[in-house]
């Protein structure tokens, strides 16, 4: 089978045939429709996280966006069915029994595995998944709208939620990409007005078109003094950079709340000075859990969110790739193979 791999973080992205995994127990093998690509490849490839690198499988399969159907099963599989349809996420498997799984956070387990990560991904023809880690896909939700949320989707819904997000909350994203066009439409679903930020002035078009109340282009002089009389309580950081973390602490209001979920490289520039004398809170999370992705599956199943999708072969990968990192993407790429 065709699949876009990684030889070692810093190491050469290529499209390669390899052999079809087979299911060991409790796996099973899915026939790939949609994965999508999601910036964390953009960090894998350029060896920004070495925090993580020794979790990071040498001749790695990219990918952790997956929905496709299920092909075969391991053994002592008995809660899937060849022929289904579900997605795979970033979450592959937890143990199940550490307090943060007992306490309903599965996605901050210290064992847990990631799929694209420590195993190999959803960028190919097949992928092996936990049986018990994959999420029905609905009727109604085509595969290359429904891979994006096993990422982006179930991330942003997952920091909404712990944000308390509701009607009055004056809710600004910084980065209208793949995160941040779906946060767009989270917030409002949820009842919060909304304030996008960004330097692309197409993203800002589609932040409007998206229901945003006000989008603003970061790069222009009056944007800071403008962002802060706003009085936003929820400042969203979706775009993988620096100057979006000091943006958020400047532009967020007196007591708010700090949503982290982009994860840039090197050491973030968070003041602590700043957050101490604004009282600020700021709340991160590992992606989200099996829960979040059912409930953001079931919001597009209703209409309530829809992704802006570019699809691309597997050939496509490494300028995918490159297109992401330079910013080129609007919205998210997903591969179909």
């Amino acid at each position: 089978m065709k699949a876009i791999k990684l030889s070692a973080p810093r190491g050469e992205v290529t499209v390669a045939e390899v052999a079809v995994p087979v299911p060991g127990p409790g796996e099973i093998l899915i026939r790939v429709e949609a994965s999508g690509l999601c910036y964390t490849d953009v960090h894998l490839c350029d060896g920004d996280w070495e925090i993580v690198e020794n979790l990071v499988k040498h001749d790695l399969t990219l990918g952790h966006e997956a929905v496709g159907i299920v092909a075969s099963l391991g053994e002592g599989v008995s809660n899937r069915s060849v022929g289904q349809r579900v997605a795979a996420p970033f979450l592959r498997s937890t143990c199940g029994e550490c307090k943060q799984c007992r306490r309903g956070e599965e996605n901050h387990c210290p064992n847990a595995t990631v799929l694209g990560m420590s195993h190999d991904g959803s960028h190919a023809e097949y992928v092996l998944a936990m049986a018990d880690f994959v999420v029905p896909v609905p009727d109604g939700v085509t595969p290359e709208q429904a891979a994006p949320l096993a990422c982006a989707g179930m991330t942003v819904l997952g920091g909404l939620k712990k944000a308390n997000v509701g009607i009055g909350t004056v809710f600004g994203v910084i980065g209208v990409g793949g995160q941040g066009h779906l946060a767009i439409q989270l917030a409002k679903t949820m009842g919060a007005r909304v304030v996008a930020m960004d330097i692309d002035p197409a993203k800002l078009d589609l932040a409007i078109a998206l229901g945003a109340d006000q989008a603003f282009d970061v790069t222009q002089p009056e944007a800071v003094e403008q962002l802060t009389a706003l009085g936003m309580d929820v400042v969203m950081v979706t775009a993988p950079s620096h100057d979006a973390h000091r943006l958020a602490l400047t532009v967020v209001a007196y007591g708010g709340t700090i949503s982290l979920c982009a994860v840039p490289g090197g050491e973030t520039p968070i003041s602590m000075t700043l957050c101490g004398f604004k009282g600020l809170k700021l709340l991160s999370q590992a992606v989200a859990t099996r829960q979040d992705l059912a409930d953001i599956l079931d919001l597009a199943a209703s209409g309530k969110v829809s992704c802006e999708v570019t699809t691309r072969s597997l050939d496509a990968g490494p300028e995918s790739i490159d297109a992401l990192r330079n910013g080129e993407v609007v919205g998210r790429v997903v591969f179909v193979p």
